[in-house]
């Protein structure tokens, strides 16, 4: 009796610690299944992250979704390998996915700046050209109103520059003194050099061939002496004023006829021009040298 009631608490007492380890080793395996893999959870997390980031969602909306079917492949596994492999790959997606975003969104900001480079480079060059219109205009009229004023003054071009010839209708017979009616005439003159400061003027005498060379070419020389002081008297400065006289050195016609030496009595207004491309000389003509003589001329 007392060797089967030792053999019944045996029994029992082995059927107790099996049931503790069936316990236990069930626990484990809940244990198990419950606690989700690290690698797994880091790749979750880093999903949702970018997911939720408007900028990478619109940037890299492939590879997210790349992700997320390695998320829902490691979540499925049962392999603690498999798992970690699927969530490196997932990992691995988002991480590209925010590579790619900052990739484009720098691309974005320096396609914006070489845009806004290409405006401000644009507008400058506008403003250039406006600005070199403008001064195209101003000059195309300054020139304009100069060959108005010329053409008042009947000047002619030449290769000396601008000639303006006055007949003998500023002198008297054989007198230097301007007639007062002339001066009428040299004041268009005066007016177009004081609207140009820039503006030099040589001023010659000249006669016919009667009388001696040297009484002619001093005649010449005072009667280009008196719309030099004309002009000064008028506000022009001396020193833009050189007056020569040739007398009968430079005639335009005959001194065989009355009509070429009317056209031989005359007084000339050079205007040297300083316009590219023409450079007349600014130095009066050269008289020939002539002895002195008594005989009147014009």
């Amino acid at each position: 009796m007392l060797k089967a009631m030792a053999s019944v608490h045996i029994d029992q007492k082995s059927a107790l610690w099996v049931s503790r380890g069936l316990i236990v080793g069930v626990l484990a395996l809940v244990a198990a299944c419950a606690a989700p893999n690290s690698a797994l959870r880091q790749a979750q997390q880093s999903y949702e992250k970018a997911r939720q980031d408007p900028v990478v969602a619109s940037q890299s909306p492939l590879l997210l979704h790349e992700a997320e079917q390695a998320l829902r492949q490691a979540e499925a596994a049962r392999e603690e390998v498999e798992i970690n492999h699927l969530a490196y790959i997932a990992q691995r997606r988002v991480e590209v996915a925010h590579a790619e975003s900052d990739r484009k969104t720098a691309e974005r900001v320096a396609e914006k700046q070489l845009k806004e480079r290409d405006e401000i480079v644009l507008e400058a060059r506008t403003r250039e050209t406006q600005a070199a219109l403008a001064n195209a205009a101003e000059a195309d009229a300054v020139a304009a109103a100069l060959a108005q004023e010329l053409a008042a003054l009947e000047a002619k071009q030449t290769e000396r520059g601008l000639v303006l010839t006055l007949g003998d209708v500023l002198f008297d017979y054989d007198r230097a003194s301007l007639k007062s009616g002339a001066q009428q005439n040299l004041y268009r003159l005066v007016t177009f050099l004081k609207e140009h400061p820039e503006q030099n003027v040589l001023i010659e005498g000249h006669t016919d061939s009667k009388g001696s060379e040297f009484y002619n070419r001093e005649l010449a020389e005072d009667r280009a002496q008196a719309v030099r002081d004309l002009l000064i008297g008028n506000g022009i400065g001396a020193e833009r004023i050189t007056a020569s006289g040739y007398g009968e050195s430079y005639p335009v016609a005959t001194n065989d006829t009355v009509a070429g030496r009317q056209q031989n009595r005359r007084g000339e207004i050079v205007l040297p021009s300083s316009e590219p491309g023409i450079a007349p000389s600014s130095k009066p003509r050269i008289a020939p040298r002539v002895e002195s003589g008594i005989e009147g001329s014009d």
